[in-house]
């Protein structure tokens, strides 16, 4: 009979894997997507307006809308569009690069 493996939390599985350097720059990226695509999906709920009407006033696609907000990172979107569409919802984008160390 099979031994059933007992059950990991996220935390436990990234610990065990993040002294590997591929996988560090790959959870990094996923996490970054995740950020964003939770930062506009709440700020276009705040602000009342629907995915399709951020998509018309940002001169973007509906789906567009709804890939970036479900946080699919295999057809990304340019920070050009994610300003525009920040810019849509009455903010603006700001970047700022820190030292990883």
């Amino acid at each position: 009979m099979k031994k059933k493996n007992p059950s990991r939390s996220l935390n436990q599985l990234v610990s065990k894997y993040e002294k590997n350097e591929e996988f560090k720059i790959a959870y990094e990226e996923r996490r970054f997507y995740l950020q964003i695509a939770h930062l506009i999906r709440d700020l276009r709920e705040k602000v009342g307006l629907s995915q399709a009407e951020v998509a018309n006033k940002a001169k973007v696609s509906q789906p567009m809308i709804a890939r970036l907000e479900s946080g699919d990172h295999r057809r990304t979107p340019t920070i050009e569009t994610i300003h525009r569409i920040l810019n849509t919802l009455g903010y603006q984008l700001i970047l700022e690069v820190k030292s990883a160390a």
